[in-house]
Order: structure tokens, then C-alpha cells, then sequence
């Protein structure tokens, strides 16, 4: 009887990669999302793959993530829908949230490198860099004694943060870091999964193999699993 009392109580943390810089992350009652988008999403680079996944099917979603303020990660219709409609706590820089016509108790701004938490998840905002953009923030997030880090669009900067994460989500496009700078953050980190994003969904001119990534890992000294992770995939980590 305490064996199965024990059993019942261990929980996975789910990660379920939707495209681009498109995660949802459970645990237990706990549903995160960061960086939203849908196939109805505005940007002004042409789609080559579809979001499989529509706002009305994301339920019981407690924490909405955005990393910055571009079209390609920030939809401030579908994340004002979502909020209202499961009282989720959106979390970005202030710029970004004065921007959403949403409740003031549902806007939540950190200050990068301070740790807060909310709704039983804890979360860290971390320095992003990109010129692309005029706010960038990675997050850790910290469910059951597992760190994920979602890096959002940066480029490897030399003051690159050493983060401390299980699980480390890296841009690999030609707006943010290639797969060289990709495999120089990997072995900064030395998480123990590494999952590439942000190489597959738009048309640009100048393609990002995440196989090559994935190769390059593997045969480094780096005890650090590369995954590649299609659209609507899911992992489950304990």
C-alpha cells in the first residue's frame, strides 16, 4: 500500500513542442505555455508549416510565457483569448504587457535574474540577446526539482549566462545563434537534454539543418542527449 501511495505520487513534467518557439509544459495541474502562436497568427514571413494546435483547444492553462515582442512569438489577440478564458497569468518584460488588454491581475513582469513563484511553478527570467528586438527574456522553469530553460531568440553573446537547467531549449536559425554558437551554448550549460527550435517554420533563405546540431552534440565529449522534436511531439521527463 505505501509502494503504490508512492507510485501515485510522482508526477512527469510534459513538454510538447507546437513549432517555432511554440512549448507547452504540464505538471500535475500546472499548464504553461510560451511564446504562442497559430496558424491565424500575423507575421510578415511566409509559413511553411502548420501550428498544430488552436487557441480553443488549450485548456486549463495556468502561465502564459512570451520571450519578446516580435510577431513570430508574440500574438497578443490569441494570448489576451487564452488568458481571459482560462485565468492564466501572463509573464513578460512591461513593454510587452501593456500592450495586452487583459486584467491587471493577470500581468505578471520580472525582473530578469529574480526568482518568483507562481501557482506552485517556480520561474526565473534570464538575459536574452538579440538586435532584432527591444526586450528579449529567457525563462527557467521549475516544476518537481526539474529546470527547463527556454532561451527565447537570442544570439551567444560573450557574458552568455551559465544557466542551470535539466532540460535547455536553444534557438537555432539564421536571426539567432547557428548550429556552431548552438553547440558552444550546449557545452556552457551541460544540460542533460537539449532540444533545437526555431528552424522549421518560416520560409527564409538560408536553411538550419538540426541534424547537424544533433550530430555535432553526440560526437562532442558532452554526456548532454540531443532531441529533435516535430510538431505536436510530446517527451515526458521525471
Amino acid at each position: 500500500m505505501f509502494k503504490w501511495s508512492c507510485i501515485l505520487n510522482v508526477y512527469m513534467v510534459e513538454l510538447q513542442y507546437f513549432g517555432h518557439s511554440f512549448f507547452k509544459i504540464n505538471h500535475n495541474k500546472e499548464s504553461i505555455l510560451i511564446d504562442p502562436i497559430f496558424n491565424e497568427t500575423k507575421t510578415n514571413y511566409k509559413r511553411e508549416k502548420n501550428i498544430p494546435v488552436k487557441k480553443e483547444d488549450l485548456k486549463k492553462i495556468s502561465l502564459i510565457l512570451i520571450t519578446n515582442e516580435t510577431e513570430e512569438h508574440f500574438d497578443k489577440d490569441a494570448i489576451k483569448e487564452i488568458s481571459i478564458r482560462n485565468d492564466a497569468t501572463v509573464i513578460a518584460n512591461d513593454y510587452i504587457l501593456n500592450s495586452i488588454d487583459i486584467p491587471r491581475n493577470l500581468k505578471k513582469s520580472l525582473i530578469p535574474n529574480k526568482e518568483i513563484q507562481l501557482k506552485n511553478v517556480k520561474i526565473k527570467p534570464i538575459i536574452a540577446h538579440s538586435p532584432k528586438c527591444f526586450c528579449t527574456t529567457g525563462y527557467v522553469v521549475e516544476m518537481d526539482n526539474k529546470k527547463i530553460y527556454h532561451a527565447g531568440i537570442t544570439k551567444l553573446i560573450d557574458s552568455f549566462p551559465a544557466v542551470d537547467a535539466d532540460i535547455a531549449l536553444l534557438p537555432i536559425s539564421v536571426t539567432t545563434m547557428d548550429v556552431i554558437d548552438a553547440v558552444r551554448v550546449t557545452k556552457i550549460l551541460k544540460p542533460q537534454t537539449v532540444i533545437p527550435m526555431q528552424y522549421d517554420m518560416f520560409n527564409v533563405t538560408t536553411k538550419i539543418d538540426p541534424k547537424d546540431f544533433k550530430k555535432r552534440i553526440e560526437e562532442s565529449v558532452l554526456n548532454t542527449k540531443p532531441i529533435i522534436l516535430d510538431s505536436g511531439k510530446k517527451l515526458n521527463f521525471r
